[in-house]
């Protein structure tokens, strides 16, 4: 006998990871009709779903838009509540060194997710929700932990499936890995308007003995980046090899 309401609880889990896969990547937030395009799920199957994740506060429903709410930003901090407690005083160090935001990042197939972050106290400033996912080839964190892999390694991963956030980010394999190897043989990687335009980042990965792939990034507006970019690079560094001797077994 097929259990009918075991392939109902599944298709009810595809269709939420579909509506807070959509969110995540816009967190400025969607309408209604906006949402319903892009998980091409029918308004039906919509409603209702957000009525439940907004009783638990997954979303916020405000001004006809909707955004994630804080309840996912919590649990993406419990799940990696061990690694964020190690990096924590050194985020804040790294912070209070640069006067920037600094993210604490996880590597996620085709995107680098943030976990942690200490946003700057300047009045311009870079600042964006946890849990955020982030094209691992227009950011600094994700092209740390790609440059980590080797080049077969990365195209399985991209798998041909570019998206031209702005007109600096990479749409081919031939200038990426070019970027790539400058970054090994820097050992920090840069994102120069590549995902966002007006900003900019360092990025570093964690080399440590984790099944997961961690990151570390410094974002700010490109207004400073040129005067700043080398005092930030020294400063992530410096931090890289604080984590690092913190976290060997």
């Amino acid at each position: 006998m097929i259990d009918k309401s075991r392939d109902n609880q599944g298709q009810v889990i595809s269709n939420t990871a579909a509506i807070l896969t959509a969110l995540r990547h816009h967190p400025a937030g969607l309408s209604m009709d906006e949402l319903i395009r892009r998980t091409e799920l029918p308004r039906s199957t919509v409603e209702p779903l957000l009525s439940s994740l907004e009783r638990e506060a997954f979303i916020i429903h405000s001004h006809n838009h909707i955004y994630l709410g804080p309840a996912l930003s919590q649990l993406t901090r419990v799940a990696h509540a061990e690694i964020i407690s190690v990096v924590r005083t050194h985020l804040n160090t790294l912070a209070n060194k640069t006067g920037e935001t600094v993210e604490l990042c996880i590597f996620r197939g085709q995107h680098s997710l943030s976990v942690d972050h200490i946003i700057s106290q300047q009045e311009l400033r870079v600042a964006s929700p946890l849990g955020k996912a982030f094209s691992v080839y227009t950011s600094a964190h994700g092209k740390a932990v790609l440059a980590s892999l080797s080049n077969d390694e990365v195209k399985a991963i991209i798998d041909d499936k570019w998206i031209q956030q702005t007109e600096a980010s990479h749409i081919s394999y031939d200038t990426l890995f070019q970027d790539l190897d400058l970054i090994r043989k820097n050992g920090w990687a840069v994102d120069i308007e590549e995902h966002a335009e007006g900003i900019c980042a360092v990025g570093v990965a964690i080399n440590a003995e984790m099944t997961d792939h961690y990151s570390i990034a410094v974002s700010l507006p490109t207004i400073r980046f040129n005067r700043n970019m080398s005092k930030v690079t020294s400063a992530l560094l410096a931090c890289k090899a604080e984590v690092e001797e913190s976290i060997k077994p």
